[in-house]
């Protein structure tokens, strides 16, 4: 019985992996409103009703992909034993890591973002808490700056939370529409060192 339990747990991992797999590469190819559930299932291997069999929509997909695997990755800037500069430089530090490592989820995921707010409610909801627990995440890193004296002392921790989010926005946009010509690792590497050289006192 054990056996049998952990190999249907396997199966149900599997599945799951197999499809969000699926699911992003979809999106990466062309984007969010254009990928089906059923599309999703069949690029899977499995049936076109493999989506709803398992998750109910394609929305639950895509949410269950953005908890697990996208939203967990950009966790570090609450290290709470890192400096204040040292969190607010994880932003960039975080991103680079992840445009190194998984590209094809980073962008798909980038995608998801931009069709947002002409995609369902679920996805633009999500997106629209994410973007407000970011500014308020560089927020206090700016501020744990401050008080450390790891940040200067003049540095706006609203303007500059704000800032660093239009900043990557706008970096995120220009590598998803031109990958080929636009270095996003190197990109984020650089702004990094600018930003401690700005933010140091």
């Amino acid at each position: 019985m054990d056996k049998q339990r952990r190999t249907q747990k396997q199966r149900v991992e599997e599945s799951a992996r197999r499809l969000a797999d699926a699911a992003v590469a979809l999106i990466a190819e062309k984007g969010y409103a254009a990928t089906t559930a059923q599309e999703i299932g069949l690029r899977a291997g499995y049936s076109r009703d493999m989506v709803r069999v398992r998750y109910g929509t394609k929305e639950a997909l895509v949410d269950s992909i953005l908890s697990t695997l996208y939203e967990t990755r950009l966790r570090g800037i609450d290290e709470p034993e890192a400096s204040g500069l040292d969190r607010v430089l994880a932003v960039a530090r975080l991103l680079h890591t992840f445009a190194v490592e998984d590209p094809v989820l980073l962008r798909a995921m980038f995608a998801l973002n931009f069709e947002a707010a002409q995609a369902d409610d679920l996805l633009r909801q999500r997106v629209n808490r994410w973007l407000d627990e970011s500014v308020a995440q560089i927020r206090s890193a700016v501020e744990a700056g401050k008080r450390d004296a790891t940040v200067a002392a003049d540095v706006d921790p609203i303007g500059q939370s704000r800032e660093m989010l239009a900043t990557v926005i706008g970096f995120a946009y220009l590598w998803t529409v031109d990958p080929e010509n636009f270095d996003l690792p190197g990109t984020l590497m650089a702004w990094m060192g600018r930003l401690r050289a700005t933010l140091a006192p």
